[in-house]
């Protein structure tokens, strides 16, 4: 596989000694094999599983991009390991088992091709290639002028999307309801991410999808407001412990990447949002909702209010001065 092999890697390696660099990759290949059948629960002997509490670790460590190993080099050997295996023991399956915290969407490995790990944990992210919307220019591209907060004080109404697709955003102007995916954070979220970003950028050109799902969450906050907001409607589930770290972590993520096109289903969703904002009507109905309808405690009152005006309203009705007079005169 060496000349296959070379294809995948910088020059800055190929110019080592070709022995040696045949060594890592081999070596590395043999301990990641290694890992993932002692991983699965039927084979694994647990009393010789002597790196378990650094599973989480070395996990977060494979999917890094600078460290990948193409996948048809971990199937070679796998093979000649297992060279009468059943689809049940394929390697792809193991390696859906061992990375399965990241298979938000819950996809079957079947008929699943892959380039590497880093690719795995961009495909669970994603509805079929063959489903995505074509791109459009970056030129095309409408900005956003309002961000979660000022959008909520609009009457926008944010939403859980039960979809695990980062891509399934949808906006509903008539009753103003945005729907989002969830977005976890953890400590090593911002690596997870930057490490997809970037094989996304240098590897898929226009196709830059989970780029796409980040620049939507950046456009709408601005301050640590926005993300208070987002945690509260459960759009972000911050275990990062600050929600100032949850803000920066998310106005960091797009600096130093390229657009090479626009979502255009995001587009839509920007301009409808834009145009959403800027109805008086809904700002009015937003205002008179969150001042007197926001609490049971405020709709009861404003209840009781409604109730006395109208009481007093028609009590002056029949008790008019002038109406009054009028009546003990004709007695």
């Amino acid at each position: 596989m060496e000349v296959r092999i070379s294809y995948c890697y910088a020059e800055a390696l190929l110019g080592m000694d070709r022995d040696v660099v045949l060594k890592i990759i081999l070596v590395d290949a043999i301990f990641i094999l290694e890992l993932i059948i002692r991983n699965d629960n039927e084979r694994k002997e647990s009393d010789d599983f002597l790196i378990m509490d650094q599973m989480d670790f070395i996990i977060f460590d494979l999917v890094l991009l600078e460290i990948q190993l193409p996948f048809f080099v971990l199937e070679k050997p796998f093979n000649l390991f297992y060279p009468n295996c059943s689809n049940s023991f394929s390697l792809i399956d193991l390696t859906f088992k061992f990375f399965e915290q990241f298979n938000v969407r819950k996809i079957l490995p079947k008929n699943v091709k892959i380039e590497h790990f880093t690719d795995l944990i961009r495909i669970y992210q994603l509805p079929q290639l063959q489903s995505l919307p074509e791109r459009q220019p970056v030129s095309t591209m409408v900005t956003l002028l309002y961000s979660t907060t000022q959008l909520h004080e609009a009457g926008v109404k944010f939403k859980v999307k039960s979809s695990k697709c980062l891509l399934d955003i949808a906006f509903e102007f008539k009753n103003g309801v945005l729907e989002i995916p969830r977005l976890e954070l953890y400590d090593q979220t911002e690596a997870l991410i930057r490490n997809v970003m970037a094989f996304e950028q240098y590897c898929f050109g226009e196709k830059t999808c989970i780029r796409d799902y980040y620049l939507f969450l950046d456009c709408l906050v601005n301050t640590t407001r926005d993300i208070d907001l987002l945690c509260d409607k459960g759009i972000i589930r911050n275990y990062l412990g600050d929600n100032k770290a949850a803000t920066s972590l998310v106005n960091k993520l797009n600096i130093h990447v390229s657009w090479s096109g626009i979502n255009p289903n995001h587009n839509h969703i920007f301009k409808e949002l834009n145009d959403f904002y800027k109805k008086p009507s809904h700002k009015w109905e937003a205002t008179f909702r969150h001042q007197y309808l926001s609490t049971p405690w405020r709709i009861a009152s404003t209840v009781a209010a409604i109730i006395l005006r109208v009481h007093i309203h028609t009590n002056s009705m029949f008790y008019h001065p002038n109406s009054a007079h009028c009546l003990i005169a004709s007695q």
